[in-house]
């Protein structure tokens, strides 16, 4: 009888598990999506790690077609 009661706590692991990475998952793409309202189109923030700088860049037109392109 302990044997039915460990498959059953191991499929409960592997579902909490499963929930807890669509969680994540969903939480990654949406802060991918979000863009920030101080960057000016045609501009990217950089984040200089090393310094915790925040930069914003201008980027040139013909960089974001050819990136959208590819």
């Amino acid at each position: 009888m302990s044997a039915g009661l460990g498959k059953y706590t191991k499929i409960r692991h592997i579902v909490r598990l499963r929930q807890m990475l669509q969680r994540w998952r969903n939480k990654a793409l949406m802060s991918a999506r979000r863009i920030p309202s101080d960057v000016p189109v045609g501009h990217v923030a950089i984040y200089v790690w090393t310094s915790c700088r925040r930069f914003v860049v201008r980027v040139f037109r013909k960089l974001l077609i050819q990136a959208e392109e590819e």
